[in-house]
């Protein structure tokens, strides 16, 4: 199938899917002339990175995956697993450090209360 088709299927744009192919995260792409043709392993795989991106992966995060299953014909379940318990720590801490700055801004907030109605 056809650039276009890949596209409205997957909901990546051609740029991206060019993007892809360029920095070897789409192999194998069959040619008809100067048109590139595309089959469901490609539909997949291009679901599959606009999925990690939309939960924070970079490419360079789901390129690993990417040449282990294309090197070993297999999917790198370990390699998935651990990027995505790497992505949950991350997100852990985040979470953190994101409620103690709540913390801080109620603190401020409660500061500036005391400051500016107390003298008024």
């Amino acid at each position: 199938m056809y650039i276009g088709k890949v596209s409205e299927r997957t909901g990546a744009s051609r740029k991206a899917i060019r993007h892809y192919e360029e920095i070897g995260l789409l192999l194998d792409i069959s040619r008809s002339g100067s048109y590139r043709i595309y089959n469901e392993h490609h539909i997949v795989i291009i679901s599959m990175i606009k999925r990690a991106q939309a939960l924070g992966f970079k490419l360079s995060d789901i390129a690993p995956l990417v040449l282990t299953k294309h090197t070993e014909n297999r999917f790198p379940l370990e390699i998935a697993y651990s990027a995505i318990d790497e992505k949950r720590a991350q997100i852990k801490l985040d979470i953190e450090k994101a409620n103690l700055l709540d913390m801080e801004l109620v603190s401020m907030r409660e500061e500036l209360q005391i400051l500016f109605l107390d003298t008024e």
